[in-house]
């Protein structure tokens, strides 16, 4: 079934907010813009875009490798993300082509990750480990993309999500991939099973269910049929999106934060960002930025319970509110 986007906690947030502030609204194309009233003034908000980024910033954010550039050269550690375009450009690209610096980077790295350089949520994101996957990865990107990122794998130890909201941290959460628990008898299948109906397999927290569920379907016959040892953690996916399953865990790393403070200053600072998510990882290197989104997503964090959705809409709220001030 296809949520509309009138049925999204988003969309429901921002009428409350406008309800308890005296604004006036009309939305445009299918609740996916709101124009917002109030005293004279008039503002937009664009998806999840309310217009406090400078267009330049914004257009930053949404160029992977762009951003990866900027960021190194602000000393910002962050995953390097390389850019690449679609063949279908070629007379940007020149006679060189693609796939010999790709042939180079897996020869590298052994693993990288492909995704659309200007895309989000997990979706058409690769794990790729030889010639094979690397090629059907790249082509299945570019049948839908114009360009693609690609970035060496690293195994992460755990991913923050920071957003940041005029120059100051307002949410840290880490993300929990969903798993199970070997019994070293039961296959990764049987385990989802017994869980299901409550008789074991481990898993996260279970306000994830939904996103857990859509993950489940994805899992191949292999995956499924693997039989886990006897108290390993077996996680369901590499990824750490919560529309992929993954759960928010609301902490602030005492290790980590005073890193963590640091990329979010010289991010707002140097790199101008005013509202904005930052996708961070800890791994054996340390801390590194992963993406940055100037669009401030939300919908998955808010519908995990109803503290969840309290906060995500105090964030909104403000927002709303200085975009009035700008």
């Amino acid at each position: 079934m296809i949520m509309i986007n009138s049925e999204t906690n988003f969309v429901k947030i921002i009428k409350e907010i406008c309800k308890e502030e005296g604004i006036e609204w009309t939305t445009f194309s299918g609740d996916w813009i709101f124009r917002l009233q109030k005293d004279g003034a008039y503002r937009y908000i664009i998806g999840y875009q309310f217009g406090l980024n400078p267009c330049s910033v914004h257009a930053l954010c949404c160029d992977k490798g762009a951003a990866s550039e900027v960021m190194t050269s602000l000393g910002v550690p962050n995953v390097p993300h390389y850019y690449f375009m679609s063949p279908d450009e070629q007379h940007y690209i020149g006679k060189y082509g693609n796939w010999k610096a790709m042939e180079e980077l897996l020869e590298t790295y052994g693993a990288l990750v492909l995704k659309p350089n200007e895309g989000t949520g997990g979706n058409l994101v690769f794990c790729v480990r030889n010639q094979y996957e690397l090629e059907q990865a790249a082509f299945r990107i570019f049948k839908s993309y114009p360009a693609l990122a690609v970035s060496p794998f690293y195994e992460i130890e755990q991913e923050y999500r920071v957003i940041l909201l005029n120059g100051e941290k307002k949410l840290v959460y880490s993300k929990r991939r969903p798993y199970v628990v070997g019994d070293g008898e039961s296959s990764v299948g049987m385990l989802l099973q017994k869980q299901s109906a409550g008789l074991s397999g481990i898993m996260t927290d279970i306000a994830c269910d939904a996103g857990r569920k859509a993950r489940m379907e994805e899992l191949s016959a292999a995956v499924q049929n693997t039989v886990p040892k006897k108290g390993d953690v077996f996680y369901l996916s590499w990824k750490h999106n919560l529309g992929k399953g993954a759960c928010a865990v609301l902490e602030e790393p005492d290790a980590d934060m005073e890193q963590i403070r640091g990329i979010i200053s010289v991010l707002s600072e140097q790199m101008g960002l005013k509202f904005a998510s930052v996708d961070l990882i800890r791994c054996t290197e340390g801390i590194k930025v992963l993406e940055i989104n100037s669009g401030v997503m939300m919908e998955y964090f808010s519908g995990q319970d109803e503290n969840t959705y309290r906060i995500a809409k105090e964030i909104y709220r403000e927002a709303v509110r200085l975009s009035f001030l700008a």
